[in-house]
């Protein structure tokens, strides 16, 4: 690159200068000027404009900046002489609510007020952002650290147009500045012209731009740069997410993660939050935020919050993300996979990131949307033993303790079972679990397979009558440990699959679907394929 070169042989001239000469004063005033100018070459070479350690409100630390007060004295005074004799004023307007312009400082204020402009998008990698008289003014800003000459990252510039497009969105008028106005900044708006008007080409959005700044120009690398983002399809602004949050899922998990949720998709979504009341379950809030336009719609909680948003959603084409919040979080384990046990919330986040979709099967039970199982007898005891307090202090140790507490009862149920059109049939079990979807450790729905999300049927899995609990246990052993294999031939596992099952009981029991309890003397459920789209790892 032409700059680095101009950069390099100055570093050298000073350095030779420094070792010649015989005024002590001059000899640390030119080596000064060399190790100022060798950093910035060293910033271009390595692609490193990170080097000038700008901060997020502007500022270069006082650390840094006395290693490049040689090259902003001559950048600066450049700057100025070209700013003074420039064809055009510092400040214009490309678009509604869109200007481009010089580097803004605490002068321009009065000019910003004048426009009404009240954001601002620093392209610059070298200079102080405005100071501290114009931080007093509230301006919303963002600094992209750009060097000079070059090109921001795909990444650099993706965050550039989505913040642009969401300070505009939330009705603020934006400036766009680098140096001088005729660069890197004319490059990121042209990157969001691109982006807002896909039927544009890279030459339609230049022209626009020189029709009104007629100094702007990009050399052939931001050329080039800029053509192959847009050829490659990848100029797209964010989406809106809605993040429906239970506050009170995993006694309180949202208060303590919101922040670090936020941080990783305030950057890559629009988002907006709203949080479940007494009065406002997910699926009320769900319904809002599809009337409002919402692309992604996540789910903030435990199993429970995570169906009554995918009611809402359930046959749309708006995409379902989860963050589990909750003691279980079964689902999360299905769609995210088992390492996300360990850490649910960043992997979950980068499965909203990523932006993968599978359309998974759904299931009604008596009208009730159900994702994962509904169950009676051990799961249903499991659950009901459970409640909010012992969950809370709990945790996941508060089902185990209501999973040993309903085997060792040992309590059988009698009812009768149809599966799909066939004849009805009576069974005598202690536990029957009709399951969507269900990670292993929901080890009561482990019949056969691991039941399959996406092929339509529901599995069915039941424990034949023990006479004595100890036995049960081993048959919850066999659950878990045993293949597939040894499960189909077992005496005291039976597992089917259906499309529909009716299940009848003579008097009105309990019975569990997604970890809730409800009452009733029938269980009637039925799948939904493909009828819900959500965010999942790719495979």
């Amino acid at each position: 690159m032409k700059m680095v070169k101009y950069y390099v042989i100055g570093a050298i001239l000073a350095c030779i200068l420094s070792w010649y000469s015989n005024y002590i004063v001059v000899s640390v005033l030119f080596a000064w000027i060399g190790f100022s100018l060798i950093a910035v070459s060293s910033a271009y070479l390595l692609r490193y404009p990170s080097l000038f350690r700008k901060r997020e409100d502007g500022s270069i630390p006082l650390y840094i900046r006395w290693i490049f007060i040689p090259f902003l004295l001559g950048s600066g005074l450049y700057n100025e002489y070209a700013r003074r004799t420039d064809k055009v004023p510092p400040l214009q307007k490309i678009g509604d609510k869109l200007f481009l312009g010089c580097r803004m400082s605490s002068q321009h204020v009065d000019l910003l007020r004048e426009n009404n402009v009240d954001a601002i998008l620093d392209v610059t990698a070298e200079f102080d952002g405005l100071d501290w008289t114009a931080y007093q003014e509230n301006f919303a800003y963002l600094n992209i650290p750009v060097l000079d000459h070059t090109s921001p990252t795909k990444e650099q510039l993706m965050h550039a147009i989505n913040w642009l497009d969401q300070q505009i969105a939330a009705g603020k008028s934006v400036v766009v500045h680098c140096a001088l106005g005729r660069g890197r900044s004319v490059l990121v708006v042209a990157a969001y012209l691109l982006a807002i008007d896909n039927t544009l080409s890279v030459k339609d959005a230049l022209t626009k731009i020189q029709s009104v700044r007629s100094t702007a120009r990009l050399n052939k690398r931001q050329l080039k740069a800029l053509s192959r983002i847009k050829h490659g399809g990848e100029l797209r602004l964010t989406k809106n997410l809605v993040l429906i949050a239970n506050p009170v899922a995993g006694g309180g998990k949202w208060d303590v993660e919101r922040g670090e949720i936020l941080a990783q998709l305030n950057e890559k979504f629009f988002v907006e939050v709203l949080e479940t009341t007494p009065d406002e379950n997910g699926e009320v809030l769900a319904h809002r935020a599809m009337e409002k336009g919402a692309d992604i719609i996540v789910a903030c909680g435990g199993d429970g919050t995570i169906t009554e948003v995918a009611t809402a959603v359930a046959g749309s084409e708006v995409a379902l993300g989860i963050i589990p919040l909750g003691t279980a979080n079964a689902l999360g384990q299905v769609l995210h996979g088992y390492t996300s046990k360990i850490v649910p919330i960043s992997i979950a986040c980068d499965v909203i990131v990523e932006g993968h979709t599978t359309t998974i099967d759904t299931a009604r039970c008596n009208g009730k949307m159900m994702l994962l199982v509904a169950a009676v007898g051990f799961e249903e005891r499991m659950i009901s033993a459970a409640d909010r307090e012992q969950k809370d202090s709990g945790g996941q140790f508060a089902y185990l303790r209501g999973l040993w507490e309903a085997i060792s009862m040992n309590d059988d149920l009698h009812f009768t079972i149809q599966f799909d059109d066939e004849p009805a049939q009576s069974i005598h079990t202690p536990s029957l679990v009709i399951a969507n979807a269900a990670p292993l450790t929901t080890a009561l729905a482990q019949g056969g397979e691991p039941p399959d999300l996406t092929d339509g049927k529901l599995d069915v899995t039941w424990l034949a009558p023990q006479s004595r609990a100890d036995r049960q246990f081993l048959s919850l052993a066999e659950l878990v440990f045993s293949t597939t294999e040894s499960k189909l031939t077992s005496e005291t596992i039976q597992h089917t699959q259906a499309r529909s099952i009716r299940v009848s009981f003579d008097q009105e029991i309990s019975y569990a679907v997604d970890g809730e309890i409800y009452q009733g003397s029938e269980v009637h459920v039925e799948t939904k394929p493909k009828n819900l789209k959500v965010l999942s790892r790719k495979d």
